[in-house]
């Protein structure tokens, strides 16, 4: 490959942070308050002109899981703050049953109420933000990144902190330090697919719901009218050999996802999870970019389908779709523990856990059509603080779906819920680490779970009080898979 030499120059330094959290999805907006609320000076650097990642960026919805199959919420502090925040000024209803009868609980939002909010999150914590801002390099001595150089609109700079926190959700920062990490799943570096979503409105309900009556066998799990009627925000899923058959037919995209998915939004829009895209590697500009294109046109089809398909959708329209598509999985780094299936369907506790998860181990398929779902809220683990700790590294934290991980068992710690839970996780172990000055491999485990559970967050083997919402207990544990294209290789019981 032909290179050329760039000129050498200097950098200005532009700040000195005792925190700075690369990446603003879900990880790193409750990396960035709890360092801030921790008592950190904290900076944040988005390569977008908003904060939020996943929930704005993508504009992935709804958020999953805060709950366990018998109500008991498991993701508490800063998300659930956010939640309440979003409920107050009407932007969410808050957790809700989920009508596919696969999670605990969902819990639908308006991505642009949520920007706003998360604003003022920031504000609030005195969080520096910094937007429009990539990291190109950084500057590495002995395990420790001295500096992180970043480009935007005012040109190449530096900025100087005494530890770092990766949000990127590729790995970004850890990988261009030089840590070690696996793409995909280890054994073939197969990656789950990519997926755009999008939204509609002009959506009669009552047609829609109408319809789903009628037609209920066309869903997962067959609902009742009752069921149905009782559902706050409709959850679809189903139509499989109606989609398989326009798949057929040519009318939709071969690879499009075996089935619609549909969520029910605050202001009566409906979030849509049905293109997808395998073989895409999100952290390759080539491939960002064919998937882009290709799922764009994926959009148009799907959208066709379910306005000829689906009652209520007749005088519906496409009101966006997310501006970047959404990318589930690429690296995950190699840290002092990696998480593993095994100890996710066990509901494992760890003496060093600092948050928690219960969603589904919900694979996309890298290959072929089906779609491993375990079904959420069945077991409640804890995510190890080694697993953000790259090897080698001593001020970098690593935070969100990159992890140190299983391919499979990222399959459950990727959502947008549990990153949240994780990035608090690791805005306040670098808070505590720079009050301390010590490398992140010393920090007092003790200290750190007692400070979690002061700002809210749930932890497993403590002395808490459960809250179980009983409108959140899950009725049906499992659904008929086949209508949505899932299927459990796992045991629900128990592995060794």
């Amino acid at each position: 490959m032909r290179s050329i030499l760039e000129k050498q120059k200097e950098i200005p330094v532009i700040a000195t942070p005792d925190v700075l959290v690369v990446g603003s999805g879900p990880a790193g907006i409750a990396a960035s308050i709890a360092s801030a609320r921790t008592g950190a000076k904290t900076m944040l650097i988005e390569r977008y002109g908003f904060i939020g990642g996943n929930l704005t960026t993508s504009m992935v919805n709804p958020i999953f899981t805060f709950h366990d199959i018998n109500g008991r919420q498991i993701i508490k502090g800063i998300a659930e703050e956010l939640i309440l925040r979003m409920r107050e000024q009407g932007s969410s209803p808050g957790h809700v049953t989920d009508l596919t009868f696969d999670n605990a609980s969902m819990t639908p939002f308006d991505p642009e109420g949520c920007k706003v909010i998360l604003f003022n999150m920031m504000e609030e914590a005195k969080v520096q933000l910094l937007l429009h801002t990539l990291v190109v390099n950084t500057q590495v001595e002995k395990g420790r990144i001295l500096s992180v150089i970043i480009e935007n609109k005012s040109g190449r700079q530096a900025i100087c902190p005494r530890y770092v926190i990766d949000c990127s959700g590729d790995a970004d920062v850890a990988v261009q330090a030089g840590a070690e990490y696996v793409c995909g799943k280890k054994e073939d570096g197969s990656m789950q697919p990519a997926t755009l979503y999008f939204r509609i409105g002009g959506v009669n309900n009552a047609e829609l719901r109408s319809w789903m009556k009628k037609n209920s066998h066309l869903l997962k799990g067959n609902p009742t009218e009752e069921e149905i009627d009782n559902q706050k925000a409709i959850a679809f899923l189903g139509m499989n050999h109606l989609v398989n058959d326009a798949i057929q037919s040519g009318d939709l995209d071969k690879e499009i996802a075996p089935r619609i998915l549909m969520y029910e939004l605050p202001h009566g829009e409906f979030s849509i999870n049905c293109t997808r895209l395998q073989n895409i590697n999100g952290s390759n500009a080539d491939d960002l970019t064919k998937a882009e294109i290709r799922l764009r046109k994926q959009v148009i089809q799907v959208y066709h389908f379910i306005k000829k398909m689906i009652g209520g959708f007749e005088n519906s329209y496409v009101v966006d779709t997310g501006i970047q598509v959404g990318i589930r999985e690429t690296r995950h780094i190699v840290g002092d523990h990696i998480l593993t299936e095994e100890e996710v369907l066990n509901g494992t506790s760890f003496i060093d856990g600092i948050a928690c998860g219960t969603f589904a181990i919900d694979i996309h398929p890298p290959h072929g059509k089906e779609q491993i779902f375990t079904g959420s809220g069945k077991a409640v683990y804890e995510i190890p603080y080694r697993c953000m700790l790259p090897v080698g590294f001593h001020n970098l934290i690593v935070a969100g779906r990159s992890i140190s991980a299983t391919h499979t068992a990222a399959g459950s710690i990727r959502v947008m819920a549990t990153c949240m839970a994780i990035g608090q996780a690791a805005g306040t172990s670098a808070a505590i680490l720079s009050q301390k000055n010590c490398s992140t491999r010393e920090i007092d485990i003790p200290l750190l779970r007692k400070t979690l559970l002061n700002q809210g967050q749930y932890l497993l083997n403590e002395p808490i009080s459960e809250e179980i919402d009983e409108r959140l207990i899950l009725k049906r544990v499992d659904g008929n898979g086949e209508m949505g294209g899932h299927y459990n290789p796992f045991s629900i019981k128990k592995i060794k």
